[in-house]
């Protein structure tokens, strides 16, 4: 399939607003920190982050405790992280409350859907069906009817749960409202490692088949290898894990390319056709 230059394939005029859907607060930056910086003069672009809640558990004394993972950060510091990251690139930005995945309790026993780090990279629980409709009546109401808008997604490169469910969501969105084209990000650093995430090789015509989609187009744009480092540099608590150092990083960004270039990549795909056996 022939690679497209981004920039040159949409007449950016034409949009209300471009909205990505990053499933933590950090997955925006890492996946499309060289789009937002070429959008940050050309439309307005709108970052919503689905899992910065808090998660308390109530006790048994009637009080809520907050819930800690180990090796997790505190929501408010990334929080206060990508507040940062996203003033540097003019971006506007919601934070969702949702809970990350690991936090994230199954509304019929009040016990973890996923009860340890290993089974993040899963895929979607029927307990979770509840946070995925709430997910996509939030998601509806507030990046719809606003226009035509480009709603950019994850495709669940990794298998991480929160990133399969916003793609679940994102497909289900742009089928069942008019004005909305979608647009799918290749989920980094799981896509340039497969040691990141479930630890198996996957690739984005995998995630596409598991959406029950079929790609269309595939798009390149160049990455700025320092300027998206600075990006990245706002997630501080975030690089010893995804990168180990800085140099980590730079190897990183700058391996992941298209004809010799670093580079960022997005799809475009369409429905698998059902199967229909042939007449005899």
């Amino acid at each position: 399939m022939k690679t497209l230059n981004l920039l040159e394939r949409f007449d950016w005029d034409e949009f209300e607003r471009v909205v990505i859907l990053s499933p933590h607060l950090d997955d925006a930056a890492l996946s499309c920190g060289a789009l937002l910086h070429a959008l940050s003069d050309r439309v307005s672009t709108l970052v919503v982050s689905i899992s910065c809640g808090t998660s308390r558990r109530l006790t048994t004394d009637g009080s809520r405790k907050i819930e800690r993972r180990h090796g997790h950060v505190s929501a408010r510091t990334r929080r206060h992280e990508d507040i940062t990251a996203m003033h540097s690139v003019n971006a506007d930005f919601v934070h969702l409350s949702f809970a990350d995945g690991i936090y994230r309790r199954s509304p019929l026993t009040g016990k973890l859907i996923y009860r340890n780090a290993r089974e993040r990279w899963v895929s979607p629980r029927i307990d979770d069906m509840a946070h995925i409709e709430e997910l996509y009546l939030v998601l509806r109401r507030l990046c719809l009817d606003l226009g035509r808008i480009l709603l950019v997604s994850p495709m669940g490169i990794g298998h991480h749960v929160d990133h399969q469910i916003a793609a679940k969501v994102a497909v289900r969105l742009a089928a069942t409202a008019a004005g909305a084209d979608l647009l799918f990000y290749e989920d980094f650093p799981y896509v340039a490692d497969p040691r990141i995430g479930r630890g198996d090789q996957d690739d984005p015509l995998q995630a596409l088949a598991r959406l029950q989609l079929e790609p269309t187009r595939r798009f390149a744009l160049p990455v700025d290898v320092d300027a998206k480092m600075a990006l990245l540099r706002h997630y501080a608590t975030q690089i010893p894990a995804l990168f180990g150092d800085d140099n980590g990083m730079r190897e990183r960004i700058a391996d992941h390319q298209h004809r010799c270039v670093p580079s960022e990549f997005y799809w475009q795909a369409v429905p698998i056709p059902p199967y229909t056996p042939k007449e005899n």
